[in-house]
């Protein structure tokens, strides 16, 4: 079991997505789990033939405990080892101990329900235990949430008066989302620097790369999109604002993989663009799309939710001029965005012009980088975005 989120010593097995004896391709999802954050795919790591499942579904599993065993024949030998104790009602030591050839099935409370439809069902208040699945194995899908929304099958709304004396327990998002910020701010010395940049070459681009988009019926650029694009190639020049402090000296991650943080009702999440300094600008406003659209239905597999090494976070869409965000350990610096806002300016012949000025502000690791650093970097962000012939190169 893979290290799908950094906050978690162990999730819960929702489905397993392959049967044993089934072929498996390296990158294709295997099972589903649920952390503190989200529902997560787990893919494999290699080629082969599932075998053996360690875990049934519903149960909970350590990270790095062996979930499963896959050959690269479908009839390669193994070496069977005796199964791992799920912690799901285990009622007699003779439980634990199948006899040879028999599977060990333990039962579970657990409903099965496909993530989407958990969500949907949440949103609109349906009991799910009242439901009755039509997917696979009776598991509950969207249809079947759908079905229950039409039929009006909807539970009272409830509005409890709230009590001082118990506090309202908070979703195990919410908490993850507290520990997370509270040892940011307790271990990692914060400061801030903030720039203004003047977006009017860059809006320009954007209209004239919707059309081209158009013609190729692609997803045309938005402004988050080209500023994570503008980041992913100026952080090559500033490898400390992509490290991450240990007591023993930096480590200075060779890939530039951006953080893009996405708001959801019950908290946010942050999904990983990898290799972003690779990509084109239309590759990238690809990735990002889907990784946005995977991340709001509860679909990201664990490579989308680790290695992050740069994160950006845009709350200018609500119309908030600016704002600063709390680092995300282990990384050394965050870039908060605020909105666009047409301002007069001066030019260089004092003339005053109205611009679309953006204010972006850079928390950073103090133990990782000095201010000179941080404001060559935030110079260097803004000498790219406000010269249109250097985007137009990657294009």
């Amino acid at each position: 079991m893979p290290q799908v989120s950094i906050t978690t010593a162990e999730v819960k097995l929702i489905t397993w997505l392959k049967k044993p004896g089934e072929s498996v391709k390296r990158g294709e999802p295997v099972l589903e789990v649920e952390t503190d954050k989200a529902t997560v795919e787990v893919e494999s790591y290699v080629d082969g033939y599932l075998r053996t499942q360690k875990y049934p579904n519903g149960s909970t599993v350590p990270v790095e405990a062996v979930i499963a065993i896959i050959t690269t024949a479908p009839n390669e030998a193994i070496v069977e080892e005796q199964a791992p104790v799920a912690r799901e009602k285990i009622k007699s030591p003779a439980q634990n101990s199948p006899a040879v050839g028999t599977p060990l099935t333990l039962k579970s409370d657990r409903i099965d329900i496909s993530p989407v439809a958990r969500k949907l069902a949440e949103s609109n208040r349906i009991d799910i235990s009242q439901l009755k699945g039509s997917g696979p194995g009776g598991r509950i899908i969207k249809e079947d949430v759908e079905a229950a929304i039409q039929q009006g099958a909807k539970e009272p709304a409830h509005f409890p008066v709230p009590v001082i004396a118990k506090p309202e327990t908070f979703s195990s998002m919410r908490s993850a989302i507290a520990q997370r910020t509270a040892l940011s701010k307790a271990t990692i010395p914060h400061y801030y620097v903030s720039i203004e940049i003047d977006m009017q070459a860059a809006m320009t681009l954007i209209e004239d790369l919707k059309k081209i988009a158009s013609s190729r019926s692609i997803d045309a650029p938005t402004v988050t999109d080209l500023i994570l694009w503008a980041c992913g190639k100026t952080l090559p020049q500033f490898p400390y604002l992509h490290s991450s402090w240990t007591e023993k000296g930096a480590v200075i991650h060779p890939e530039i993989n951006l953080g893009l943080v996405v708001g959801l009702e019950e908290g946010l999440i942050v999904p990983i663009l990898q290799h972003a300094d690779q990509k084109g600008l239309f590759a990238l406003t690809d990735a990002t799309r889907k990784l946005k659209q995977k991340a709001r239905r509860g679909g990201l597999s664990s490579s989308e939710l680790t290695g992050g090494t740069f994160t950006v976070s845009n709350l200018g869409m609500f119309g908030v001029s600016s704002f600063i965000a709390v680092i995300n350990p282990p990384e050394s610096a965050v870039l908060a965005l605020g909105a666009i806002v047409k301002r007069p300016v001066a030019d260089e012949k004092d003339e005053i012009l109205v611009r679309p000025i953006l204010h972006a502000t850079l928390s950073v690791d103090h133990r990782m980088v000095d201010g000179i650093m941080a404001a060559k970097f935030l110079k260097a962000l803004k000498e790219v975005l406000e010269n249109p012939s250097f985007l137009l190169l990657e294009l």
